[in-house]
């Protein structure tokens, strides 16, 4: 009974993780190769330094991620002055190759006056001229659009009329000149101490006077004014109101805030104001030199063809081992069936809670863990095989055999895990998926080789200790078993 338990315990234990992830409907996400997406090549200015791009290159990683719309992004370097950015199963296209491509300052500035105050009275006058299409400007200022009464180009150190849509309809504000930028705050996160979703902010040692000053102008005023626009790229992406509880003597100290954004959209708002401001701008120019869609159909295809491959692999690889090593075949189909459950299952659960990516590489993987695992397997079984022919009792043969096989497994396996560790912190883009893959199967293996395949030895010769049911060895070689 405790034999039959320990053989068992493994399989039973990853068909359960199975069941577990396939009730919460839990799988792995697939990569831009497999399901589709976009693929964007961005060029930087030609004196721009290599530095520079690798920082906007993390900047963009951060962003994407941060996001959420993107699963695991496959941003790199190609060339000397181009990044490759892929962008797998979009779910706002949109707004991600916003946040890729955005290069502008982040800055933060006082509102003036706005389209939402009573009276409005700007620098220019919109009339809406129903016999006209569009927009009739008067009294247009230099360097604002005739057609939208917008700043044309943002002159952070001048007044400029910039459009917001963070109130959920078009609001122009007239804002001052940029009394801090992106380059000010160490860091903001979005969370929901109560009620509603805030941005939390915490401003650098030597910038937080300068904001302590700026709110002691701002609350010193009413209605708008009160309001301090957060401008990237020339758009308001929010402009929160200086509250009535500030002291205007004091100000707001100790270089934090905390903008209180509400609880409308389940802080999506919130962690999407929060990943700009931590990540500002980028610090180089990029010009979208081409976007490439892959379509879903293309992905599902390359998807099919290698699970094709994988499953022709699989079932001739088993019905040799079958044939081969007899009843010893039928644990090794039990161990490897289970192993798939348990590398779909880790697979599942690192794109539910970590964001993995199975791309194509990372199926390469997989096939290439299956031929690792049967020959952890054959290892073990020829061993037995050879200590049986020399004229080793069953039970001592599984001893000696399992001991040195775990030896040899071992020193194997280890060569596989540490490639896979170097592939990953070396790596760039898919090759990552591949070394995860290759990393997870390896330890699954060596969890079966010490957990599994001994037992299964030990409970195989409890059935039957006949040596044709475990091999087909020649008669000759029957003399000693």
């Amino acid at each position: 009974m405790k034999i039959l338990i320990r053989t068992f315990l493994l399989p039973v234990i990853f068909v359960s993780l199975f069941a577990f992830t396939y009730t919460n409907n839990m799988k792995p996400k697939l990569g831009l190769d497999l399901q589709g997406g976009i693929s964007v090549l961005l060029t930087a200015d030609d004196n721009a330094d290599i530095d520079l791009i690798e920082q906007a290159v993390e900047i963009m990683r951060a962003r994407i991620e941060d996001f959420g719309d993107v699963q695991e992004p496959e941003i790199s370097i190609t060339g000397s002055q181009s990044v490759l950015v892929q962008l797998p199963g979009l779910t706002d296209q949109e707004k991600a190759l916003e946040a890729v491509g955005t290069t502008g300052l982040l800055t933060f500035r006082p509102v003036l006056q706005s389209s939402l105050d009573t009276g409005y009275s700007p620098a220019f006058t919109i009339i809406n001229d129903p016999n006209n299409e569009g927009e009739v400007i008067t009294t247009v200022p230099d360097g604002v659009s005739e057609y939208t009464g917008i700043s044309i180009i943002d002159n952070i150190s001048t007044v400029s009329y910039l459009l917001s849509d963070d109130e959920g309809f078009p609001v122009i504000y007239e804002v001052g000149p940029a009394e801090l930028s992106g380059a000010d705050i160490e860091n903001a996160a979005a969370v929901i101490p109560e009620n509603e979703w805030i941005v939390q902010l915490k401003f650098k040692d030597d910038s937080s006077n300068k904001f302590t000053n700026l709110t002691k102008d701002l609350a010193q005023e009413y209605g708008e004014k009160r309001k301090l626009a957060i401008v990237l790229d020339g758009k308001v992406v929010s402009a929160p109101s200086i509250s009535y509880e500030i002291d205007p003597n004091v100000g707001i100290t100790g270089g934090t805030a905390a903008i209180t954004v509400g609880n409308t959209d389940n802080g999506e708002s919130a962690s999407n104001l929060a990943v700009i401001l931590r990540y500002g701008a980028l610090p180089v120019s990029f010009e979208r030199s081409s976007i490439q869609k892959v379509s879903a159909t293309l992905g599902e295809n390359t998807l099919n063809i290698g699970i094709n491959a994988g499953f022709v692999g699989i079932v001739t690889v088993l019905i040799y081992i079958l044939l081969y090593y007899r009843i010893l075949g039928l644990f090794t189909i039990l161990g490897l069936g289970t192993f798939g459950l348990a590398f779909y299952s880790i697979l599942s659960l690192l794109s539910e809670y970590q964001g993995f990516t199975l791309t194509l590489a990372g199926v390469a993987g997989i096939i290439v863990s299956i031929g690792l695992a049967a020959d952890s397997y054959i290892v073990t079984y020829e061993k037995f095989k050879d200590e049986l022919k020399v004229g080793r009792s069953f039970s001592y043969a599984v001893e000696k055999s399992t001991k040195e096989a775990w030896r040899t497994i071992l020193v194997a396996d280890f060569v596989s895990l540490s490639a896979a560790s170097l592939l990953f912190v070396l790596a760039i883009g898919p090759i990552k998926g591949f070394a995860i893959s290759l990393g997870i199967a390896t330890l699954i293996d060596l969890l079966y080789t010490r957990m599994y395949t001994r037992y299964a030895l030990t409970f195989a010769i409890n059935i039957t200790n006949n040596s044709r049911l475990f091999f087909p060895i020649k008669a000759k070689d029957l003399e000693n078993v």
